[in-house]
C-alpha cells in the first residue's frame, strides 16, 4: 500500500481529505467546509463512499475497518479518523 501523504497537521490533512471528497464528488474542494455531512450536504452516495474510501485508504496508508465506515459521516469524522488511526497516533497511546 503506498502512502503518497504523511502529515499529522491537522489543517494539511484537512485540505488532503476534502480535495480527495471533491474529486469524488465532482466538486470544488473550496465549496466542501470541514463540518459538511457526506451524504446528506454534499450528496454523497454508496459508490461516491466506497470510492473515497479506497482513495483514502491509498493516500494515507491505512485501512478502514468496515465497522468503521458508519462513523465517517463527515469531513471532520473522516480527518479524525485518519488522525486516530496513523501509526505515530498508536504509538502515541
Amino acid at each position: 500500500m503506498a502512502v503518497e501523504f504523511e502529515t499529522h497537521d491537522r489543517d494539511e490533512l484537512s485540505l488532503k481529505v476534502r480535495e480527495i471528497l471533491a474529486e469524488a464528488l465532482h466538486r470544488d474542494s473550496a465549496a466542501i467546509a470541514l463540518d459538511d455531512r457526506l451524504v446528506e450536504d454534499l450528496g454523497a452516495e454508496s459508490v461516491d463512499l466506497i470510492t473515497m474510501v479506497f482513495e483514502l485508504e491509498d493516500t494515507f496508508g491505512l485501512s478502514v475497518a468496515d465497522e468503521d465506515l458508519k462513523s465517517l459521516v463527515s469531513v471532520r469524522a473522516v480527518v479524525d479518523y485518519i488522525l486516530a488511526s496513523r501509526p505515530q497516533a498508536a504509538e502515541a497511546t
